[in-house]
């Protein structure tokens, strides 16, 4: 009895020994992300995506026989905690940073990665130091908010919409976003009829409204703001008998805001960053709804989703590139020299120190039943 219980101690332990070596074998990969408050459902579903996808990649052998390891922490959206997690995560083993989280956090993240060499690839964020100062680690994938905006301006002009007007956040990102819309509007020797700042919380929402009525022959507003504030205004427009087409950057672009807006989503338009999760005949589409159906059992699907998992992939081919013994370093050199890559209609390449990422720019509207059409 006694030899017995010692064999099964010892052969527990060994157990143990090779479970510890295998979680230190596994590539971890930190994200920062909002899990809780006002942003917790985009950022759930972005965890659900990154975690199938990875867990799809660990099944098929992983990278070189090692497994991925996320290192998801939550932010709540909010600038300070992104910065707390990502000094977390650089003092981690983590090989990179993943997503980070909307202008302000991105831009508070920044210095971070810079001063500890680690690649954060990916921003759901189309402006900030990011974009202006990227710096050796930093690789962007989606495009610029610039590039957003000329979409919606050059879709306006097309249409007869000449008389426009901006309403953005009063914090970094709106401001970003004014900026941005500065440079759009004078590339095109164009003016906006007005710049009107909302607070986050939509608080000013009658006061923005009641500037937009004042303004003659309006005939559409942009938005660059984050949810609250959008389904603050647009309702507190129409109520107001404020008629005019409203335009959303791609952030805008799901369910949860859609649903919030009822509908007053009529005439609302969103761009987008990727192709229609529902267009089933891009190869990539396709890829994307059979990993979400298989680890959901259903199609439920989304275009942040679509984003998401093509950072997922862009982040995976660099660390395959990289190969079983990838660090910071040879993430960094494998990505900068992965060469033209192509993610369905979205192309990439970071040779020569870019950091631009794609340009692909869409547009779309929800109709009666909530579902994007484009």
């Amino acid at each position: 009895m006694i030899i017995r219980t010692l064999s099964a101690a010892i052969f527990a332990s060994l157990l143990l020994g090779q479970s510890a070596r295998a979680q230190e074998s596994d590539i971890v990969i930190g994200a920062s992300l909002p899990l809780t408050g006002f942003n917790a459902g985009p950022g759930q579903e972005a965890l659900r995506v990154m975690k199938a996808y990875f867990d799809q990649v660990n099944a098929t052998g992983g990278i070189g026989g090692r497994r991925i390891a996320l290192d998801a922490r939550d932010d709540a959206f909010d600038a300070a905690k992104s910065a707390e997690n990502a000094r977390a995560i650089a003092k981690s083993k983590a090989v990179a940073l993943f997503n980070c989280w909307g202008t302000s956090s991105c831009s508070a993240i920044m210095p971070i990665i810079t001063e500890n060499g680690l690649p954060l690839v990916s921003g759901i964020s189309g402006g900030g130091p990011m974009r202006l100062q990227p710096g050796r680690f930093a690789f962007n994938i989606r495009p610029a908010t610039d590039a957003e905006l000329g979409r919606m301006v050059d879709q306006m002009a097309l249409v007869g919409q000449t008389n426009i007007a901006l309403v953005f956040q009063n914090d970094p990102f709106g401001k970003s976003g004014q900026t941005a819309m500065a440079s759009v509007m004078g590339a095109r020797k164009a003016k906006l009829a007005a710049e009107l700042s909302i607070e986050r919380d939509g608080s000013n929402a009658a006061a923005v409204v009641e500037a937009l009525s004042k303004l003659p022959k309006l005939n559409g507003v942009v938005i660059v703001a984050a949810p609250p504030a959008t389904v603050k205004l647009i309702p507190a427009a129409r109520a107001g008998g404020l008629g005019v087409q409203f335009y959303n950057l791609a952030a805008q672009a799901n369910r949860k805001l859609v649903s919030d807006l009822g509908v007053h989503t009529a005439n609302v338009v969103f761009t987008t960053l990727v192709p229609s999760p529902w267009r089933e005949s891009v190869p990539i589409v396709r890829e994307y709804r059979e990993l979400i159906t298989a680890s959901t059992g259903k199609a439920d699907v989304s275009y942040l989703g679509m984003e998401i998992y093509i950072n997922a992939r862009v982040l995976v081919d660099g660390l395959r590139k990289a190969g079983r013994g990838v660090t910071r370093e040879s993430l960094v050199t494998a990505l900068e020299t992965l060469g033209e890559r192509r993610y369905g209609p979205l192309t990439l390449d970071y040779s020569g120190g870019k950091r631009s990422g794609s340009t692909y720019v869409g547009l779309t509207m929800a109709g009666k039943d909530g579902r994007f059409i484009e």
